[in-house]
């Protein structure tokens, strides 16, 4: 799991390695600045898919009795057809069933944004004051940290949903290399961080 988020991390600075290399080295012609827009999409694709692994992780664990229960989790809702199919299965297990299940039940959330990935982190992780946890561990203001991600993640919208274009000139945002490298940083180190406090 964490394996997987450090790789895609890296795919990321590999995108920016290859800007640097289009750009500054062979200095060639045309416009690569997308590039950049596309290391942080793929950082924050990976920052969701960490978190969204060590929630179904983790309600895993809760199911098989690994782990303690946190309200938010007992109060879960599932249907009465994945019901009827946790009590009638035995192979395979019923928590390869109940993984089927949570994974298709998150598969259409985003936990990009601070609120909705506290939230999530609710289903697993017993802790109340869970931003300040993890700014704590990092060594952060809280208030910083959930800044700084709540700014990249509307930044990937702007990517994403609008071409990263200022609607006022309908030109494109400015995105500069060291801006790459201060995100990919950022949420290498918020995913490990919140790895290390949650798995």
């Amino acid at each position: 799991m964490i394996r997987d988020f450090q790789n895609s991390i890296n795919d990321s600075r590999q995108l920016r390695s290859l800007h640097h290399h289009c750009a500054e080295q062979l200095k060639l012609p045309g416009e690569y600045s997308d590039l950049l827009r596309m290391s942080v999409v793929y950082c924050m694709s990976a920052f969701d898919k960490l978190i969204h692994d060590l929630v179904i992780y983790g309600m895993v664990e809760i199911f098989t009795g690994r782990r303690q229960a946190p309200s938010k989790y007992l109060k879960e809702a599932i249907s009465l057809g994945n019901h009827l199919e946790l009590i009638n299965c035995s192979v395979p297990p019923p928590e390869i069933i109940f993984e089927g299940i949570v994974r298709n039940k998150l598969s259409h959330q985003c936990f990009m944004d601070p609120k909705k990935l506290a939230d999530a982190l609710s289903l697993v992780w017993l802790e109340n004051h869970k931003w300040q946890v993890i700014s704590d561990t990092m060594g952060r203001n809280q208030q910083q940290v959930v800044k700084e991600l709540r700014n990249i993640y509307q930044r990937r919208n702007a990517i994403v949903h609008e071409t990263d274009k200022d609607p006022s000139t309908n030109q494109k945002m400015p995105i500069l290399t060291i801006d790459s490298e201060r995100i990919e940083n950022f949420i290498l180190e918020l995913g490990e961080t919140i790895y290390r406090l949650v798995r």
